[in-house]
């Protein structure tokens, strides 16, 4: 059984470079190719070629990766998405992973890696570059501490650092000084034994917390 792949992104070298990698990847096929995710949007509410997987540029004109992966989880929430990206930075991990995305891949990604990419996300359900997997390592094997444990102000601040704001805009929002909310982000983030914010947002997922 193949598994269907449609790639939307606006870099068109790019997009066709990675189609031709997929396409030698046995068991992926990819669909077609979109630009924007408006053109995305308007080949699904035609009902043809229904991906298994969408692999979605976070930077795009018109609509964002996010605003497309939001669309996506609402519209079609059967539907994996895999984020892509230039680089991974922990603020646009943790806002596709908000709006549903299963993983995150670097446009720089090697063969081999998007094949174990693809399958594993096909298999699992998730896939996360190796940084991104050490924080899950930490979290998930090490058993992080119950949410009990933190402190009332802790518990109130939580949600607000499993948001895709930045600790200017929390601290801005909350009229406290960036670094005070950075420092409770960390104290929370040792107590729960996990390394940055995006293990923060997986952990609170799993829990049920957000």
């Amino acid at each position: 059984m193949k598994h269907n792949i449609v790639i939307v992104d606006d870099h068109i070298l790019i997009a066709e470079a990675l189609a031709t990698m997929i396409n030698t990847i046995p068991g992926f096929d990819i669909l077609y190719v979109c630009s924007t995710g408006r053109e995305l949007i308007e080949k699904f509410k035609q009902q043809r070629n229904i991906p298994d997987l969408v692999i979605l540029d976070v930077q795009m004109p018109v609509m964002s990766g996010y605003e497309v992966a939001q669309w996506l989880t609402t519209n079609h929430p059967e539907i994996l998405i895999l984020a892509l990206s230039m680089q991974d930075d922990e603020d646009q991990v943790i806002r596709m992973i908000r709006a549903g995305a299963k993983g995150y891949l670097l446009k720089s990604i090697k063969q081999a890696d998007l094949a174990n990419a693809l399958v594993t996300v096909m298999k699992e359900g998730v896939y996360y570059t190796p940084q991104v997997s050490r924080t899950l390592s930490n979290d998930y094997i090490k058993k992080a501490v119950v949410k009990t444990e933190l402190s009332d102000k802790e518990r109130e601040l939580l949600p607000h650092f499993c948001s895709e704001a930045t600790y200017r805009e929390i601290a801005a929002a909350l009229f406290l000084s960036p670094r005070t909310v950075e420092g409770h982000a960390n104290t929370i983030m040792e107590k729960l034994n996990v390394r940055n914010r995006i293990g923060l947002v997986l952990l609170a997922q799993k829990k049920g917390w957000i």
